[in-house]
């Protein structure tokens, strides 16, 4: 509801409702708070659930707040506040309190991503084979974002990685297996899952990276149970949030090589480059179809720029710039009608439909 942190700590955000003034706001509504107001809160909230978590010493299932779960938060916090020796210091004990390790690099390149066993997955939604939205049998996560499960992504074409960002992965990255190649072919799968990818017509660059439910095996490919359980945070995040954090407060990058190298691609060299915009490249990559990358852009303040992307046809190709008001949301109108210290002069402006721009190669 409002820009990236850095400048806009005065501006306008969402209402603050709290214990200390609800019944306040019963009455006469909260106005928006600032930027930095919200920030505060949300700071303060998880200083004090890591301090109670590191008190109790309890560690639940994944399905809940642990004490690297909470660190994790707020090194995210911090990280989208650009406080990057403190976002780097949180990532670090997020690592030492969980229990998840990273993927190993010989296992990277399958599908995976489908339960909270996962050794990296350090916080995520548990789905039962009984609940609604595997019953339904389309109206999941999976159903969108998977390739080799039934649903929506049989009959859409599935979703492809932007075609720019995919030529720079190198072969010696073992992430570059989480899609088809240019020829629509995946040489890292079984047989029978590269005959899937033919059989469906899905096109060059599809995403091979989700797990059908049950796990990589051709057993379970084309399944129709989708009770994959959905990913909020895993491990291999903290290691990037740290190697940004230290590469930005001390202009260390050991961290990133260290990472990538071990668990990635065994070639990798840091390039001689602005190094933010190298992590931001390694996490558009680590992170595709988790969304979170939505946020990196936001909090780098960095535009949304389509053109080369790959996109099928030229109504989808725009080039939206940093600071444009179609990447703020609105408040919604429910809380517009809610809320007497608010009326629609109060919201962010109405952004004009985009217009598309000439794609590029």
């Amino acid at each position: 509801y409002q820009f990236n942190y850095k400048g806009h700590e005065s501006a306008l955000c969402v209402p603050i409702i709290t214990d200390e003034n609800s019944n306040d706001a019963v009455l006469n509504g909260a106005p928006r708070a600032t930027v930095e107001a919200v920030y505060q809160l949300i700071n303060n909230d998880l200083t004090k659930a890591i301090e109670l978590l590191e008190k109790s010493g309890i560690q639940k299932s994944r399905r809940y707040i642990n004490l690297g779960t909470a660190y994790g938060l707020r090194a995210r916090m911090n990280l989208a506040m650009h406080n990057y020796a403190e976002a780097a210091a949180d990532a670090t004990k997020a690592i030492q309190a969980t229990d998840a390790v990273p993927a190993a690099l010989d296992k990277v390149g399958r599908p995976a991503f489908w339960s909270l066993n996962e050794a990296n997955w350090m916080w995520g939604i548990e789905i039962a084979e009984t609940d609604d939205v595997v019953s339904s049998g389309i109206i999941n996560w999976i159903s969108h974002n998977g390739t080799f499960n039934y649903g929506y992504c049989w009959y859409s074409g599935g979703h492809q990685i932007n075609k720019k960002l995919y030529k720079t992965i190198p072969d010696s990255d073992a992430r570059k297996a989480w899609w088809s190649n240019e020829k629509g072919d995946n040489p890292a799968l079984t047989p029978a899952y590269q005959k899937f990818l033919k059989d469906y017509k899905y096109v060059p660059l599809t995403s091979c990276k989700f797990s059908p439910y049950g796990g990589y095996s051709d057993a379970n490919l084309g399944s129709d149970n989708n009770a994959n359980d959905i990913i909020l945070m895993r491990v291999e995040e903290m290691y990037l949030i740290k190697a940004e954090g230290e590469a930005m407060a001390t202009g260390n990058t050991a961290a990133l090589e260290n990472f990538i190298r071990t668990y990635r691609d065994p070639e990798y060299k840091v390039p001689v480059t602005d190094i933010q915009e190298e992590i931001l490249r390694q996490r558009r990559i680590e992170f595709w179809g988790e969304g979170l990358i939505w946020f990196d852009f936001m909090r780098l303040n960095k535009g949304i720029d389509r053109r080369g992307a790959g996109y099928p046809n030229e109504t989808m190709i725009f080039n939206i710039p940093a600071g444009d008001n179609l990447l703020l949301w609105r408040i919604p109108e429910a809380e517009i009608q809610a809320n007497p210290a608010l009326d629609e002069d109060d919201n962010n402006p109405v952004a004009p439909t985009p217009i598309p721009v000439e794609d590029i190669d």
